[in-house]
């Protein structure tokens, strides 16, 4: 076989010629179906495919069981100092500087609880309804509390920052991009929950 062929004159010149165009044809096929398939928005969410996976394998690295409660602290701590007055919302925290928050024996629980939260929505990209119940219940939670939508709308920018602290280099634009578009369901559903308990 000539050195200087391309790997596909290599299979064509194996194979039978109508057996060889079969098979090329075959994985033109499906080349061509998985990245439409890639491309398909969810009817839902919004997201394509390739932004669940870029949501999934930065969520892998977020979520990593040896830094779990540390990135759960940060989160917090990237929402206490871009949005100062949240800390208003958490009874244990009112009046306490940065500082003082960031040491609080009750904050790292705290963090693993919404970072278990995340963890079900993203669990669930594929399981549309499953995951805005999950975000419904939530939205109730929160809400019963005073924490409504506008609250909830501050994760749009908290989560990049957040994401480019702990991810550092490995934090991509599609990653970015796509945390955007699943916390935009998240706003969603909140705004709609908020909406029926006030109705």
């Amino acid at each position: 076989m000539n050195a200087n062929m391309s790997s596909e004159q290599k299979v064509e010149a194996r194979l039978p010629i109508t057996t060889a165009k079969g098979f090329l044809s075959s994985v033109r096929l499906s080349i061509e179906k998985m990245t439409e398939n890639n491309n398909t928005k969810d009817p839902v969410t919004g997201l394509t495919e390739e932004e669940v996976i870029a949501v999934e394998d930065s969520w892998s690295m977020l979520y990593r069981r040896e830094h779990r409660k540390e990135n759960g602290v940060k989160l917090f701590m990237n929402l206490y100092s871009l949005h100062p007055a949240t800390i208003e919302k958490f009874p244990l925290f009112k009046g306490k500087t940065l500082e003082e928050i960031s040491k609080h024996p009750k904050l790292p629980a705290h963090a693993m609880s919404v970072m278990y939260a995340l963890a079900s929505y993203i669990d669930n990209l594929h399981d549309t309804d499953l995951l805005v119940e999950l975000v419904k219940k939530t939205a109730v939670s929160h809400i019963g509390r005073g924490v409504g939508s506008e609250y909830f709308k501050l994760l749009s920018d908290v989560v990049p920052a957040w994401m480019k602290e702990v991810l550092e280099e490995e934090c991509t634009p599609l990653m970015l991009s796509s945390w955007g578009k699943l916390l935009g369901i998240v706003v969603a559903v909140v705004s709609g929950e908020e909406q029926n308990m006030t109705s």
